[in-house]
Formats: C-alpha cells, structure tokens, sequence
C-alpha cells in the first residue's frame, strides 16, 4: 500500500533513513523523532522510501538519498508504501493438558538413593588470572580493597574520556547522519595515528595490571 506525505519545511524533518543501492537493500524509514514533524505525519518506521520529491529512490545510493532531503529547503514531498507487518499470534491460552501417566518403574521412592545422592560441587579454575584477583583481594583489609577498587574505576574511567574525546564521542548523545559521519572520519584519522596507539597500549596495560595478569 503506497501513500504520500508532504512535510512543510523548513527541516530538520525528524527521520533518519537506512538502505541504499550502495548497501543492497531498499531506502527505509529507520526512526522517527518524537515530536517531530515526521511523528505528526503518517511515517511509520520500517515504512519504504519510494520517491523523494517525485525522484524514484531505486537507484539511489544512501548519500544521495540524504543530499535529496537536504536539498528540499521549504516543502519535503514522500512517496512511501507500508511495510509488511507481522502476523498477530494469538493470545488465546491453549487447552489445559491432563499429566501424563507415571511409569511404573519410572517412580521414585521415597528416601530411596536417588533421593539422597549429593550434588556434585561446580569446578573452578583456581589458576585464572580473574579468581586469584579475587582471592586477593578478599585477602585484603576492608580499607584497603575499597581503595584499590576506588583507584582502579577512577582510571579506567579517565582512560574511557580520553577515548571519548579523541573520538569525538563525548557530548553526543543523539547525532545525526552528518554528525556521525564527522565522528567517524575523525575517528578512523585518530585510530591510525601514534597517540592513538600509544593510548590503546596504555589502555590495555592499566587492565592487566588491575587485573594482575602478567604480560
């Protein structure tokens, strides 16, 4: 079932798509803002992209679906068609079943040694590195355990906003297309840069050491 939306400008629209020639798949409505325009319209997620201001969307790549949008300064003309849902399963409780006979022979007694045979202990791998971290610090006074487990959250956790700074990552909590494109060519410029590895290393020797694993 195909329909038209016209959203009046101007953006941001409050839909982000997925899909594109470039990706094998078809051009999709992948979330909707709450609040926007296009929540105040008949968009549905998952709905098909069939047309973009009267342009057929089936040779479009996921770029140019974006600078298509971007384009449309005043009136955003959509032809979608919606997407298939799902079969509704039933609620219905099934018929209430009688048990099954018992077996003969398949009867426990009672106080009989099936019933008092013991349960087996789990196995536990005394030489990893993560239970002698634990042994040790169950060893160790209250104070100072608590203090180890202060030091070692407060570092990890600056490492952690190092990353997020270098990648750009460490105010973003709803970016858009063009801010997560932005994050991830400035990402991929950090990662293959020296303080990106010297951190990475940094990074991974605080672990060991917080977890005693020897290098």
């Amino acid at each position: 079932m195909s329909y038209s939306v016209t959203l009046t400008g101007p953006g941001p629209w409050g839909f982000r798509l997925q899909g594109g020639k470039d990706f094998n798949m078809p051009l999709t409505i992948s979330r909707i803002t709450p609040g926007s325009k296009a929540a105040q319209s008949q968009l549905s997620q998952g709905d098909l992209v069939v047309a973009i201001d009267g342009v057929n969307t089936d040779t479009m790549t996921h770029l140019e679906a974006q600078n298509k949008i971007k384009s449309a300064s005043y009136n955003l003309s959509l032809t979608l068609q919606k997407s298939k849902r799902p079969i509704p399963i039933s609620t219905t409780a099934p018929p209430i079943q009688s048990p099954l006979p018992v077996i003969p022979h398949q009867k426990v007694v009672a106080n009989s040694p099936a019933k008092s045979l013991p349960i087996k202990d789990l196995a536990v791998d005394s030489a990893s590195p993560v239970y002698q971290a634990v042994i040790k610090n169950q060893n160790k006074p209250e104070d100072e355990a608590d203090e180890w487990a202060r030091r070692s959250s407060n570092l990890q956790s600056r490492s952690f906003r190092i990353l997020a700074q270098m990648t750009g990552t460490e105010f973003m909590q709803d970016p858009d297309e063009e801010a997560l494109r932005r994050s991830r060519e400035r990402f991929e410029t950090e990662r293959n840069s020296p303080r990106f590895a010297k951190l990475r290393n940094w990074h991974h020797g605080l672990s060991a050491q917080i977890l005693n694993v020897k290098s």
